[in-house]
């Protein structure tokens, strides 16, 4: 590895360490999430392209939101640090790395699925329809592909029965007519 690359690397391990913040980590997986898992997503060529655009905006849309989740709490939690500092007798950057990871660990297990739980079936409803919207035909209107032939009578079929048949279907008949109607309650 050259020098001037070995160089820049240390500087950034350096800088992310002194700096060390479990915000950073967190907004660097949403981001990689939010681009990377739409565009896997869009690479499968076994599923329908539809779900698949479907699919994968939901992704990207529930990533979106993680990640403004994670840097709103973190916004309302910080400015507790320096309090808690105060009463609890504690480092003031103690605290405030506490504070992050509690940050974090509230936002991923109830902010985020609660905000998606609100805010995503509307949103999808919509885009549903958006991607749906040149595939629908006008109501009323059919799609018939062939001529459709007209259903045969008991009469057209009665013909080519044996005699014995047309005894059980006359049978049958007169039996269902008798059993004809609705009964209502018990």
């Amino acid at each position: 590895m050259s020098g001037f690359v070995y160089n820049k690397l240390k500087d950034l391990c350096i800088s992310l360490g002194k700096h060390n913040d479990a915000l950073y980590a967190v907004l660097a997986i949403a981001m990689f999430k939010g681009v990377m898992r739409p565009i896997f997503t869009m690479m499968d060529k076994e599923s329908d392209p539809k779900s698949k655009k479907y699919a994968a905006f939901r992704e990207g849309l529930t990533e979106a939101i993680a990640f403004g989740s994670y840097i709103a709490t973190h916004k309302m939690i910080l400015p507790l640090a320096v309090p808690l500092a105060k009463k609890t007798g504690a480092s003031p950057k103690k605290v405030k790395n506490g504070l992050s990871l509690l940050s974090v660990c509230l936002t991923a297990g109830i902010i985020i699925p609660l905000v998606c739980n609100l805010t995503l079936k509307p949103i999808m409803t919509g885009v549903s329809k958006l991607f749906n919207k040149k595939d629908k035909k006008p109501q009323g209107s059919l799609d018939i592909k062939e001529n459709a032939q007209p259903l045969r009578t008991m009469q057209e079929y009665t013909p080519i029965l044996s005699v014995e048949s047309k005894k059980l279907l006359n049978s049958v008949r007169i039996t269902s007519m008798q059993n004809y109607g609705m009964k209502v309650g018990g």
